[in-house]
């Protein structure tokens, strides 16, 4: 669940899911899709997700070694696995940015390799989004590609 509490919910940082997925979980190729379902109206002043479309034509590799347990601290501010600046203007610059602002209710399902992020919340209204990943069962995680060990059972499913 991704919760922006009204007045300080925080954003997160560019990123395409698939690197970290790669990189963390051994994911080894693009056959994921990402599901947000939004439990509270999403608008332009609760931080809601920027997509840069189009960009999931792209793998856009991250500088940085990604630490052990990375996950414990990724999931509340996104720090490796993240584009250059560089990177992340030439994109935008090319392709643009679209935000999804949408009612309570509305689903949007979108590439696992798309880049995206969202702004901190400064308005009075929350934003909670429930977050689904559905990965071909032809895509089984394997060990993870930046060395590390696999993320915990309840992030990457691997057993079911």
């Amino acid at each position: 669940m991704n919760c922006k509490d009204r007045f300080d919910g925080k954003g997160f940082y560019w990123h395409s899911d698939f690197e970290t997925w790669h990189s963390e979980d051994g994911m080894p190729n693009m056959r994921a899709v990402s599901c947000s379902i939004l439990l509270t109206d999403n608008n332009e002043f609760n931080g809601p997700l920027l997509l840069v479309p189009g960009s999931h034509k792209y793998f856009i590799q991250c500088p940085g070694k990604t630490p052990e347990a990375h996950y414990k601290h990724s999931l509340k501010k996104q720090e490796y696995g993240v584009p250059t600046k560089d990177s992340i203007t030439k994109i935008i610059k090319k392709h643009g940015i679209t935000s999804f602002k949408a009612k309570a209710g509305s689903v949007i399902f979108f590439d696992c390799n798309i880049i995206h992020g969202s702004s901190d919340n400064l308005s009075p209204f929350p934003r909670y989004n429930l977050f689904f990943v559905y990965n071909s069962i032809y895509n089984k995680l394997i060990s993870p590609y930046a060395g590390t060990k696999p993320r915990p059972e309840f992030i990457a499913s691997r057993e079911h």
